[in-house]
């Protein structure tokens, strides 16, 4: 905007034209202040415009949805700015040392050769908590295949490779195929037809009783036990080691083998209907039938004649065998404990060096003599036989 100044006054009259050169001085400033007020807003009005114009400019501006979209996106590189691996880890490198270095989620990359690794060229993910100590790494390689590794409390685990469909159903087949794993119809009947009933312990064994087991009370089976530790032993309180065989059948009734193992002596029991103990039997063997000769002590000046004087014992019966020279009426020898007769006995036995009989006395308490004869000619007789057998 121009403003023209007004002219000042030109007279001859110096002071009158000073008066009015005042007024005029104090319009043109006036004027000059107008224009420039003028100026201003024109160029206020032009930056008016462009502010205006800035406001609605949405390419350098974001919206209040675009503003809460990118404060809740995820400000944490997982990858390089070009996307590949954050980090690499080198032949010189430990997975197990670089790794836990990085908290959160990472796109890795692993030489061949890396300490610590699953020996081939990977590329994978590593998560872990904040303190490094727990986390998960999984791998591929080239050749397909998968891998993963964790860390818990600071331990790692080894690494684990992962089972694909082709592998897994290659090793499906191998084990289908495999006629070592697996039965045939044959094989299934003869098993499922064979003895189910456990007789033995694992290895084969006889199982050892338990202290105070009751003999009588025991399942089919093979057992061992000290004799004196279990109840209804054929012979109570007898240490020595004792193996027992025992089979079940209907009814309550048992089988009970026993024998005892440093003697090989045997001994048979049957548990009849109900569970009625029948008792122990001794089995006899020829052993038992080949007489032990034992010398019989003498007393009262008798002596033996041709022939010594013994006892035997065979099952439950006495053995006596010898001659003997005594007088009647005495005691000439007693008979060793494990000998003597359960009740009084008496025998006819003969003489020698002449036809005759006299009659031989044996007590309880062993003590054997003679008493009466019977003779032709009493001044041949020699001595008295003793070969008897007496029933215990």
């Amino acid at each position: 905007m121009e403003i023209k100044k007004t002219r000042r006054f030109e007279t001859t009259d110096r002071a009158h034209a000073d008066i009015f050169n005042k007024v005029v001085d104090q319009l043109n400033e006036n004027d000059e202040l107008i224009a420039k007020r003028a100026e201003e807003v024109e160029q206020n009005t032009a930056t008016k415009m462009d502010f205006n114009a800035h406001l609605k400019d949405n390419t350098m501006h974001i919206t209040v949805n675009e503003r809460m979209k990118w404060n809740g996106s995820q400000i944490f590189n997982i990858t390089n700015e070009d996307g590949q691996g954050k980090v690499f880890i080198g032949e010189a490198d430990d997975f197990h040392v670089v790794l836990p270095q990085y908290t959160g989620l990472i796109h890795f990359t692993a030489a061949a050769g890396a300490q610590n690794g699953p020996d081939t060229a990977v590329r994978g993910i590593w998560t872990c908590d904040h303190t490094g100590s727990y986390g998960q790494a999984i791998a591929f390689d080239h050749a397909n295949k998968t891998y993963r590794k964790a860390i818990s409390g600071g331990n790692w685990s080894e690494w684990e490779e992962l089972e694909s469909v082709s592998g897994a159903q290659l090793k499906v087949d191998a084990h289908a195929n495999n006629a070592v794993f697996h039965i045939t119809g044959e094989e299934r009947k003869k098993w499922s037809n064979a003895q189910l009933y456990k007789v033995t312990t694992d290895n084969g064994s006889r199982a050892k009783l338990a202290n105070g087991t009751d003999i009588l009370t025991l399942p089919t089976g093979f057992y061992f036990a000290a004799g004196h530790v279990v109840q209804n032993n054929p012979v109570p309180n007898d240490s020595s080691w004792f193996n027992y065989d025992v089979i079940e059948t209907d009814a309550g009734r048992k089988t009970i083998y026993a024998w005892r193992s440093y003697d090989n002596t045997l001994w048979h029991g049957t548990v009849h209907t109900n569970g009625i103990f029948k008792g122990w039997k001794r089995i006899v063997t020829a052993d038992d039938l080949e007489p032990s000769w034992t010398d019989v002590p003498l007393k009262n000046g008798a002596s033996h004649g041709d022939r010594k004087v013994r006892c035997a014992l065979m099952g439950g019966l006495l053995l006596l065998e010898g001659e003997i020279i005594t007088k009647r009426g005495v005691v000439f020898g007693t008979l060793p404990p494990a000998y003597r007769p359960s009740k009084f006995r008496s025998r006819i036995v003969p003489i020698f060096g002449t036809t005759g009989m006299t009659k031989l006395y044996i007590e309880t308490d062993g003590n054997m003599r003679l008493e009466g004869q019977i003779a032709d000619n009493l001044d041949h007789i020699t001595s008295y036989g003793l070969d008897e057998v007496i029933p215990r």
